[in-house]
């Protein structure tokens, strides 16, 4: 009997996740048999490298599928095998096309449909299957399940797609014309068929930190020679940063909607990719055939990108979210397969569809759908005096300036790596003066904000392009300004993801701003703000203000920014609001 198992989980966007523990005190009554080293034939052709765990019994058996980009043989997966299969399921890991061992040529989700759809057939044919394969995974192994679920494989009975990433080109490596400078970690870590991970203190930004030089290297175009080699995935990237078509033939949203296939969807208020499943779980709720609208089911705890790690402990950086906000991820996933694979009747048939954190108040709410229902949509504007009112002004209140140099940007607070932002103090960031702030008055009640937050901005710059950063943050009374959550938008694509469409200097424009999505109890004593400025770095590539190509381009210029906040360009932040 093991008392304690450690699992290594991988962030699998940009950084390798720290050690976390997962408690196992009884493993399942079943004998492991290891079978490494198979290979899953494609169409076309390619064998995949497979590794399958199962119990030691003559009785058909349920599967499930994890498909990983990081190489099979990792030691995560080996525990994660001997659990599952000593629970009675087969647990079948494999390599990616042209990772591990696996044939072919990894192509970044170009092949992840086809060859997610023969896995599923393949462990469906095995004369120890009964037929029926689950999948999970989280971050790119989310992809690998999303992109195949619209197939609708006869074998696929449930999903558990966890911190999955949306579209490319949407949210990353792209995020509204602005560009994520960490995923060339992810890229680099990938390329080729070994694993190539960087240190931490390679990428913390002190004095010969070879990931953090080359994020302050110009061009982007070079940035992977900083670090040591030419990285093709790096430079396909940059090379279509404005080609839709590219980014479309590796999309997946426009149709999951498609899928028959229960999904419990997971991710966490501080993941770098909580855009995907803001997206996903909508997106099946409301498009989905009415059954399968109803077998979708969405989680959202105070974590970042390694969601397993988070939920074992109450605290990230100086935010303590109390024991109430553990969760056991472990136990959720095997309930949800005894129930989806195992025709066990638990308490998956009762569960609320939504269940999400409250951060601050320290409580977990249940709802029906995503955003929950009756939530009241709220403007704050701006208003002179760096506050926020629910009135619209009615006079011609003059703009706010400030001046963006690229040389000298407003940083993003991180802890392991620019993906794993958590509830960072941006009180000093804060008082920059390229940062404006705007803020409620301090709450008298509580008020719960909880949904989805978008800031329309009108705003002119002396430059050509620049970008539009906001961010929003509960004010403690002890004057912390914690980070719950930010967006941008890059002027030249202010009009459509892949626009680009330098803008007039002098001109007022409106930018739409897409802030994702919080949860938080405004408590007596507290605020809310939001900050306005126009770099995030090193989350966000800077953007140099020439309206060049952002690639190549080595030369800054510093750009003056307005915004403005009158009765004809009313800027507003929309809060959502949960009635009592």
């Amino acid at each position: 009997m093991i008392k304690k198992i450690l699992l290594i989980f991988l962030a699998n966007i940009v950084a390798i996740s720290p050690v976390f523990s997962v408690d196992l005190d009884d493993l399942g009554p079943h004998t492991v048999k290891r079978e490494f080293n198979q290979f899953t034939p494609m169409r076309d052709g390619i064998l995949l490298a497979t590794d399958v765990y199962r119990p030691e019994t003559d009785d058909k058996i349920p599967a499930i599928l994890l498909r990983t980009p990081y190489t099979r043989t990792l030691e995560t997966y080996f525990l994660q095998g001997q659990y599952w299969a000593s629970h009675g399921y087969a647990f079948i890991v494999q390599d990616v096309r042209g990772r591990g061992d696996s044939e072919g040529v990894f192509d970044p989700l170009v092949q992840e449909e086809n060859d997610g759809f023969d896995a599923q057939s393949w462990i469906a044919q095995q004369p120890w299957s009964n037929g029926q394969v689950g999948t999970m995974g989280r971050s790119y192994s989310g992809w690998t399940q999303v992109f195949p679920a619209s197939l609708n494989n006869p074998a696929l009975k449930a999903m558990i797609p966890v911190v999955t990433p949306p579209d490319p080109g949407k949210y990353w490596p792209m995020r509204n014309g602005g560009l994520y400078i960490g995923m060339i970690e992810w890229a680099m870590i990938v390329d080729g068929r070994t694993n190539h991970n960087f240190p931490q203190n390679a990428i913390e930004p002190e004095k010969g930190a070879v990931v953090w030089e080359a994020y302050n290297n110009l061009p982007l175009r070079d940035i992977d020679i900083k670090i040591g080699y030419r990285s093709q995935i790096w430079q396909n990237y940059l090379d279509n940063i404005y080609n839709e078509s590219y980014w479309v033939s590796r999309s997946y949203q426009h149709r999951l909607q498609n899928s028959q296939t229960p999904m419990l969807h997971i991710t966490g208020w501080y993941d770098g990719t909580l855009g995907g499943t803001l997206q996903n779980f909508p997106n099946m709720r409301q498009n989905a055939n009415p059954k399968i609208r109803d077998e979708q089911y969405l989680i959202i705890g105070p974590w970042r990108h390694w969601v397993e790690s988070d939920a074992k402990n109450t605290k990230i950086g100086d935010i303590d979210f109390t024991e109430a906000s553990k969760l056991d991820l472990q136990e959720v996933y095997r309930k949800w397969f005894d129930y989806h694979l195992g025709e066990r009747n638990n308490e998956v048939k009762d569960w609320a569809h939504v269940r999400l954190f409250i951060m601050n108040g320290n409580r977990w709410i249940e709802a029906d759908d995503w955003p929950v229902p009756g939530t009241e949509y709220v403007k704050y504007y701006l208003r002179e005096g760096n506050r926020l009112k629910k009135r619209k002004p009615n006079t011609d209140e003059l703009p706010d300036k400030y001046t963006y140099d690229p040389e000298n940007p407003a940083p993003f607070i991180w802890s392991y790596s620019v993906d794993s932002g958590g509830p960072d103090n941006y009180e000093k960031v804060d008082r920059r003066d390229d940062v404006i702030i705007y803020e409620t008055d301090v709450s008298e009640n509580i008020l719960t904000v909880a949904g989805p937050i978008t800031a329309t901005i009108y705003a002119a710059t002396s430059a050509t392009d620049t970008d539009w950063v906001a961010r929003i943050s509960l004010v403690h009374p002890s004057g912390y300004v914690q980070r719950l959550t930010e967006g941008w938008v890059r002027a030249r694509s202010r009009n459509g993801l892949f626009q680009n469409e330098l803008i007039e200097p002098g001109v007022i424009e409106e930018y739409k701003i897409d802030l994702w999505g919080t949860a938080v109890d405004i408590l007596p004593g507290y605020s809310l703000r939001l900050s306005i400025t126009s770099s995030s770095f090193p989350l966000l590539a800077r953007n140099l203000n020439t309206g060049k190509d952002i690639t190549n381009e080595t030369n800054a210029i510093v750009a003056s920014q307005t915004i403005y906040h009158n009765n004809i360009y009313s800027s507003h932040v929309t809060i959502p609001i949960l009635g009592k």
